[in-house]
């Protein structure tokens, strides 16, 4: 078995961060930083900050404020992200309002929002959809300062989406003053990771450089599960002229991973009732595993034409490589013996290339006695996705026997026709966009704007053609009302385009789903702006969306229907510093999901969800601070069968400063230690991680 492995060397970390720190031994000048003020000798504790009060480009690439933006925009912060040790994106999504995380199996996510698949993952507003609808590999999120979900349609921005959610990861940019910090943890089941976080100035003021690398491995509470992720980001800013600045950087993020799933554990035996096995339990062999390494490279230029207008290009290149040796168990095994599922071995290897230029202009204008903004761009997709399986002719759709959860034995990956197991599929987009808000009063803004695209795609998937040509235009309305101060009234309209790869039962290609989304909602800011309460009504409809009806043995081909689904409800949205030294994140969602005959569908998305993330700086006790979080939902189906009752998952943490630089926190996760399932969504499912604990040490410069 051949593996690539990411090698990370301490010997790096340690050489920048003596560079740093000789950087800054020689300028004892005060930096600040957006989190901290330094006096010339010494750290001060930082300020936490939940949520953000600041601008966010997310929804509409124009400087609005969450408060300005007519749509719920949730804001995951850094801070937040340290107190809950959400070193995955996995984890700090199943912390957002609204979000669920559909974990299929151990190495493979989905994730849902207001009944619909998330497949727009972007970095600093730019990205293109999820080659293969979901994510592969485990995310790291040390190189992020935020991670931004913009719930509903987002057409101005990506153009190709569900109306369920686009979630931006903003980048950790180089700060004005040297800094550094090394962290090390180690928890559970033999968890430990190293995290190290260099930056500074290289050059004078005119060359700053940031340096993140993360190295975590450990077991798991599933039998046979081990991982390996590796990290690396680096960024380099440098300020050619007073008006024209320029960056490129650079991240690889290696999850290298032994015992995953492939499917999950069967949800019913064969006298039909529901299945019950220990957390532990598995159907990965020890010779499964998966290797994902994303590479992104990034380059940006802005350039200020005027003090109002601003040119900007980004060019990104993303690579995505897997590799997986995985075993798939079908059926409905016998209560008593366990016999009764057929397994199915595979050896897979793919390929996605994206390369994606962002070319816009944006700036402010004068008119009818106010300032008003507009962006206007154009936006360039290649995506070429290659890949084929190879399987074990003894082991393809075999009876495995009744012992299947000790582990099956590895057999040899001999069968593969090139024309039937391959995929070799290219994607072209060109979009035009143009986004405006126009202040019709101090109080009163309409945010107008549509984006035009063409879409292009041609190739094989499995013997199957996948050519299609699609193009719309998609138009997206706001408006914002500011009733009283620090009270804001909004709506906003957009329709829904999102192109598909699956095929229906006669081998054509199922077509884009289309649909409207809408909302309205009211947004209050507390405690001086510290802090925001959302509420929020919104409706969606979208039609023709691909739901998997079989599979084609002959072709190894998933014939999908296209099914039309309307989806309504409200959220309740709490973030921020709610009083002095208490932030909050909270949010509750109450969802409904029909078909077009009005029954409720995609029962394995829960409708109700509550969760909480609270943070408190103790005035008593310098340096000490506490926190706690919950996450509810109420029951979810399969096939009309409950298979998951409601439950909740409560966290706890504490940190506490000894010194200035250093940092002590301890995280208990799932104190109860309630057993529950992950996603039903597929109709398998493994349980979820039991009690656990993780403790850390940071020393900052």
């Amino acid at each position: 078995m051949k593996r690539q492995h990411q090698r990370i060397f301490a010997l790096t970390v340690v050489a920048a961060a003596v560079s740093m720190t000789a950087r800054a031994e020689g300028n004892p000048q005060e930096t600040q930083t957006t989190t901290s003020n330094r006096s010339e000798e010494t750290v001060l504790p930082m300020l936490p900050v939940y949520g953000e009060p600041e601008e966010t480009k997310s929804a509409t690439k124009l400087d609005l404020t969450v408060f300005e933006t007519p749509q719920t925009v949730s804001v995951v912060s850094e801070d937040q992200m340290n107190d809950f040790d959400l070193k995955e994106v996995n984890s700090v999504l199943k912390y957002t309002p609204g979000v669920t995380v559909e974990k299929t199996e151990t190495d493979r996510v989905y994730y849902t929002a207001r009944g619909f698949d998330i497949v727009n993952f972007q970095q600093d507003g730019v990205g293109v959809p999820f080659a293969f609808g979901l994510n592969r590999g485990a995310d790291n999120t040390a190189m992020y300062e935020k991670i931004e979900v913009v719930k509903g349609a987002n057409g101005l921005i990506t153009g190709l989406a569900n109306p369920s959610a686009t979630v931006n990861y903003v980048l950790k940019r180089p700060t004005d003053e040297p800094q550094a910090s090394v962290s090390a943890a180690a928890g559970s089941w033999n968890q430990r990771r190293l995290e190290a976080d260099v930056s500074g100035p290289l050059s004078g003021d005119k060359v700053k450089g940031r340096l993140v690398v993360t190295k975590q491995q450990g077991d798991s509470y599933l039998d046979r599960y081990e991982k390996d992720l590796s990290g690396i980001y680096g960024i380099l800013e440098a300020d050619f002229t007073d008006r024209t600045r320029a960056s490129v950087g650079l991240s690889i993020n290696d999850s290298n991973n032994d015992g995953v799933l492939y499917g999950a554990l069967p949800l019913f035996y064969s006298n039909g009732s529901v299945t019950n096995y220990d957390r532990s339990t598995s159907t990965a062999p020890d010779w499964a595993y998966m290797d994902v390494r994303k590479t992104r490279t990034f380059f940006e230029l802005q350039h200020d034409v005027t003090d109002n207008w601003q040119a900007n290009i980004h060019y990104s290149h993303n690579v995505e490589d897997t590799e997986w040796e995985l075993l798939y168990l079908a059926g409905s095994p016998d209560p008593e013996t366990q016999q009764g599922l057929n397994g199915t071995a595979s050896y897979y290897e793919s390929k996605v290339k994206e390369d994606i230029v962002d070319l816009y202009v944006n700036g402010t204008f004068e008119g009818w006695g106010q300032e008003h903004e507009i962006v206007a761009g154009v936006n360039v997709s290649d995506v070429s996705l290659k890949g084929h399986s190879v399987y074990a002719s003894s082991l393809r759709n075999t009876a495995v026997g009744g012992d299947w959860m000790k582990g099956i034995a590895r057999p040899e990956f001999d069968t593969y026709n090139p024309s039937t197991d391959s995929t070799d599929i290219d994607k072209k987009q060109r979009s035009y966009y143009v986004s405006t808000r126009l202040k019709a009063s101090d109080d009163l803004a309409f945010l107008l704007g549509a984006r035009a695209i063409k879409l292009d795609q041609k190739g094989v998937n499995y013997s199957v053609r996948q050519e299609t040509s699609e193009t719309e235009t998609v138009p997206y309305i706001g408006a914002t009302y500011e009733a009283a101060v620090g009270t804001m009234l909004y709506a906003s309209y957009s329709k829904v385009f999102n192109p598909q790869v699956w095929v229906d039962s006669d081998f054509k290609p199922l077509g884009a789903a289309k649909g409207v989304s809408r909302e309205v909602g009211i947004k209050q800011e507390l405690n001086d702006s510290g802090a925001i309460l959302t509420l929020a009504r919104f409706e969606s409809e979208l039609n023709n969306l691909g739901e998997y009806a079989s599979y084609d043995s002959g072709t190894n081909t998933n014939i999908y229907r296209g099914i039309d689904i309307e989806s309504e409800g409200y959220e309740v949205e709490l973030s921020g510093e709610v009083s002095e030294g208490l932030n909050m994140s909270a949010g509750y969602t109450d969802l409904s999901i029909k078909d077009k005959d009005g029954k409720d569908t995609r029962t394995h998305i829960p409708t109700k969800q509550f969760k909480l993330a609270a943070a408190y700086q103790l005035s008593g006790i310098d340096g000490l601070r506490v926190g706690g979080g919950l996450n509810w939902q109420n029951d979810i189906y399969y096939n009309n069968t409950k298979v998951q009752g409601e439950y909740m998952l409560v966290d706890v943490f504490a940190s506490y400063e000894p010194t200035d630089h250093l940092t002590l926190a301890l995280n208990l996760n799932n104190i109860t230690n309630e057993k529950y399932r992950e996603s039903v969504q597929n109709g398998q499912s493994y349980y979820g991680p039991g009690r656990n604990v993780m403790a850390s040490v940071t020393w900052r410069y």
